[in-house]
């Protein structure tokens, strides 16, 4: 029960500190600078990557961090990340500070509040949402309101109390991070079964296998630019973009983000259901020849940048099939080195053609494949699926424990 529980808010019991940046006026010292990228969505510190800076000596005196400070992302963030995340400087030795982006807080007085308490419930805080109101955008980057930040409520019992719930949450975190690994694991396992397995068709083939270039076997055909002006947050066509690729290959609902096209559509650019398609840009990372199978007749339009894959006559070609094709390691390595580009690298259909696959002659063959891996994709799928269910769990048992000890329930 919350009895005898008092209530302040975060102002009244933290002074707040705003972070630094590389010095302007020396003198200079060097010392390790805490950035939002040291922080990790447990609310930890992750000090694998700390920047070490020349810092003015000046600016330092009063924003070195103490063990047992609390360092709170104030700028930063992402399209689904907001800002708010926090992070416990557990450190005893060397010299730290943190970045402009950041500011610390520490507990005014250690005798009435545990640091590891505060640490906690602003922890709880941010993984409640509450964060996600006192925010905004500024050229794509999130900024939190030290305002409202500040003035939090925060509500506390007696210290010895308050120790009591840091040590139960503290046991219980240990455990679910150890559930968590584990879940990840089997998450990864269950990827890379597939992937081997995929592999293993592809090294250990039998006779009667051919290699030949793509030049040889298909026509691969450019998208249409369509107009933006055109772009809407729904109607009857889909525009396809490369964000609806898995970089792993496969089609994907990108929900809100989803664009639809409410203009004049040229013949030939609407497509049909098993439809073979790869990127041909790398808007994120891994995506390049990424493959897709069109799930539907008459609704997706065939957008630039994706080609279109089309076999030739005579050629033993299964759509299915060549989609794990472009899928495999060998020919996705072969179209990313047979691209151009340095912060963005992009493709055309005749550097892809240039790329040489393996594959069945027979298309019974092709078929017989496509039906093993859909079967594994699947079972694949229902673990992946378990897995993230799992994941999911235990970030809520997380935030039933924080909401348990921040009510009294204890």
């Amino acid at each position: 029960m919350k009895n005898r529980w008092k209530t302040r808010t975060l102002e009244e019991v933290c002074h707040f500190s705003n972070g630094l940046w590389k010095g302007e006026n020396p003198p200079f010292v060097e010392v390790g600078v805490i950035r939002n990228t040291n922080f990790t969505k447990e609310g930890a510190l992750d000090d694998s990557d700390i920047a070490y800076l020349a810092v003015e000596a000046k600016k330092l005196e009063k924003r070195r961090l103490q063990f047992g400070d609390i360092i709170l992302e104030k700028s930063g963030g992402g399209p689904r990340q907001p800002v708010g995340r926090v992070a416990l400087f557990d450190k005893t030795e060397g010299v730290f500070s943190f970045s402009n982006f950041t500011a610390a807080l520490r507990v005014r007085d250690p005798h009435e509040l545990d640091f590891c308490f505060v640490h906690k419930y602003l922890h709880w805080i941010y993984l409640s949402g509450v964060t996600e109101g006192m925010q905004s955008h500024s050229t794509g980057i999130r900024n939190l309101d030290g305002d409202a930040y500040k003035a939090i409520p925060i509500t506390y019992p007696a210290l010895p109390e308050q120790r009591r719930l840091v040590g139960i949450l503290a046991e219980a975190f240990a455990g679910i991070a150890t559930a968590k690994a584990n879940a990840e694991k089997n998450l990864q396992n269950a990827h890379a079964l597939f992937e081997s397995h995929l592999q293993k068709v592809f090294t250990e083939r039998d006779y009667g296998w051919l290699e030949k270039p793509l030049s040889e076997l298909c026509v691969i055909k450019h998208g249409f630019a369509f107009k933006s002006e055109f772009f809407t947050g729904s109607g009857d066509y889909v525009l396809l973009t490369p964000g609806n690729f898995y970089e792993s290959g496969g089609y994907r609902d990108r929900g809100e983000k989803q664009k639809y096209y409410s203009g004049d559509i040229p013949a030939g650019f609407v497509l049909s259901r098993g439809d073979l398609l790869i990127a041909m840009t790398e808007q994120a990372a891994g995506l390049l020849g990424s493959p897709v199978l069109i799930p539907e007749d008459g609704k997706f339009l065939h957008n630039q940048r994706l080609g279109l894959v089309t076999k030739k006559t005579g050629v033993p070609w299964v759509n299915e099939f060549f989609f794990h094709v472009f899928n495999t390691q060998p020919v996705r390595k072969a179209i990313h080195d047979g691209a151009s580009g340095v912060k963005v690298r992009h493709t055309s259909p005749t550097k892809i053609g240039e790329v040489v696959v393996s594959f069945p002659a027979s298309i019974a063959e092709q078929r017989t494949i496509v039906s093993k891996l859909t079967k594994l994709s699947e079972e694949t799928q229902r673990l992946e699926s378990i897995y993230r269910q799992k994941l999911s769990a235990l970030g809520e048992l997380k935030k039933s424990l924080l909401h348990q000890a921040f009510s009294g329930q204890l």
